[in-house]
């Protein structure tokens, strides 16, 4: 299975992606009350989180380095891109964090790029 983050490429990693983890919930406050139970009061969505796996390669990628620095850079600058999956457009999303693992050929050139990436989506996109 494919996937891209705004122009980058990838591939997700595994046949069959259960490596991806969505994370949905609510803001909940609770108002102590005395000689009773709390009033638990709802304020909202909390921010939509995706967990994923990519390898970063072939025939995705031609330089695995170069595609990885560039999310890297789009984490630092808090940039917003497009996350697709397959042919599902997930939303917008930036990069909260990135954990990286490298295989080299034989002559030590970088040929793949493993990274677990966490992303947050972004709703307030112009």
């Amino acid at each position: 299975m494919f996937g891209a983050y705004g122009h980058i490429a990838f591939e997700v990693f595994g046949v069959n992606p259960k490596s991806i983890k969505e994370r949905l919930g609510r803001r909940k406050v609770k108002h102590n009350v005395i000689n009773t139970y709390p009033i638990i009061e709802d304020t909202g969505q909390t921010t939509r989180e995706i967990e994923m796996v990519i390898n970063i390669t072939k025939p995705f990628s031609d330089d695995p380095n170069y595609d990885f620095q560039e999310l890297v850079d789009l984490m630092n600058d808090n940039e917003t891109e497009a996350l697709v999956i397959g042919e599902e457009l997930l939303g917008n999303f930036t990069i909260e964090k990135i954990e990286k693992q490298a295989e080299y050929a034989p002559n030590g050139q970088v040929v793949k790029i493993t990274a677990n990436i966490k992303f947050l989506e972004v709703k307030n996109v112009d």
